[in-house]
């Protein structure tokens, strides 16, 4: 008596032969061997055996299958969709959290630099002067007047927003990375497709979250107290104690809706793409520089991680310089109408105008450059740090 044992694994009905633990196996009995059987009469038989048990092999697993039930059948097809997605889950997860860490640790920072950018010159409406100059003067009146809760005024939607924001932008650059790579046919990718990589992903992430930008911008301007309130426009004092749901009814029912809510838009997505780009093609670059793969074993945690830090750091700042005039364009049309801080402008280019005419190019599209240099390279650095960290700390124990 002999018999073939055969191994079904859950990707295929049925597999190769000879394994000591088998999802299902069948022993046929092989007919008793005439010694006057010929050669050839012996290779049939096996042949025709070693068939039937296959397909019987086969028949059950098929069987066995069906009868699982249907939940069963539906958790482990839910477990392989999430074993062959365990890749993309990681870099969703990581890159929220990377993002909500990154922006917390230098919200005082945020929340300034969005004041500086729009609160408009003493000279252009006639006021007493600008209620914040200077980074550090701004500040220390800031926490006078709020305290703690001014430094973080704004960061907790800040935070929702920077969640699916940072989460959309490093999966979605990763899966444009993929897709050019497949369309190009380039092992590694060159230096403008990575950078087209960078782009889609800076305009994925702006679209699906640039009304919680915009709310948190007003919630900012909104309780900073530079606001002058008279009839002709700008905050009122109860614009001040509104929420993030507030403030976002708000704008939906007096400025049209949908389009209020995407105020600004366009150009937020224009600046932030290139900036995307630069940031994670600079960061790549000198992280190979600075940290290439065959000598990474050879430094200690601390210096890793003071590496991996200078790395975003240095790319955030660097990106910066070439994209700080589209941010502060966003700032300006997100505040458009608002007659006691800024004027009204017919769409970006209108505006890039005004404020060149009025301030000049540098003063006027540079606002707020400094504070936001200080807020940037923090947060870059934590940023792709905590993403690293993260997303490493989830692939180990995906793998224990």
């Amino acid at each position: 008596m002999s018999s073939v044992n055969f191994r079904s694994s859950p990707s295929s009905s049925s597999s190769a032969t000879g394994s000591n633990s088998s999802y299902s196996s069948t022993s046929i009995p092989q007919p008793q061997a005439k010694h006057h059987r010929h050669p050839d009469t012996d290779a049939d038989v096996a042949v025709a055996v070693a068939t039937a048990s296959f397909e019987i092999a086969e028949e059950e697993f098929d069987h066995n299958t069906e009868s699982d039930g249907s939940s069963a059948g539906f958790a482990q097809k839910f477990r392989e969709v999430m074993m062959d997605n365990q890749m993309v889950i990681n870099t969703f997860i990581a890159g929220g959290l990377a993002g909500a860490a990154s922006r917390t640790v230098v919200s005082p920072l945020e929340r300034l630099k969005i004041i500086l950018q729009v609160q408009s010159t003493a000279a252009a409406h006639g006021g007493s002067g600008q209620a914040y100059t200077g980074v550090w003067e701004s500040l220390v009146r800031m926490w006078k007047n709020e305290g703690w809760r001014g430094f973080m005024k704004g960061n907790g939607i800040n935070v929702v927003r920077i969640l699916p924001y940072s989460a959309l932008q490093f999966t979605s650059y990763g899966a444009f990375k993929s897709v050019l790579q497949t369309w190009s046919g380039e092992p590694t990718l060159s230096t403008p497709l990575r950078l087209t990589a960078g782009a889609g992903a800076g305009i994925v992430a702006v679209a699906a979250t640039y009304p919680l930008d915009l709310v948190r911008a007003r919630l900012s301007v909104a309780t900073s107290g530079m606001a002058v309130q008279k009839a002709g426009g700008g905050f009122t004092a109860e614009d001040a104690k509104l929420g993030m749901i507030g403030m976002t009814k708000k704008v939906y029912r007096t400025e049209g809706g949908i389009k209020g809510l995407y105020r600004g838009c366009w150009a937020t997505a224009v600046g932030v793409a290139p900036y995307v780009s630069l940031n994670f093609y600079i960061y790549e670059s000198l992280k190979s520089l600075f940290l290439p793969s065959e000598t990474t074993s050879q430094f200690s945690e601390p210096e890793l991680a003071l590496r991996k830090l200078s790395c975003g750091a240095l790319a955030g700042g660097t990106s910066l310089i070439f994209t700080h005039p589209f941010d502060v364009l966003r700032r300006k049309l997100q505040v458009a109408g608002l007659s006691t801080l800024s004027p009204q402008y017919n769409g970006a280019i209108d505006a890039m105008r005004q404020i060149i005419k009025n301030e000049g190019f540098w003063k006027g599209m540079y606002r707020g450059l400094t504070p936001n240099i200080i807020k940037v390279t923090p947060s870059i650095a934590v940023s792709f740090y905590t993403f690293e960290t993260v997303r490493d700390l989830l692939s180990s124990m995906a793998q224990t």
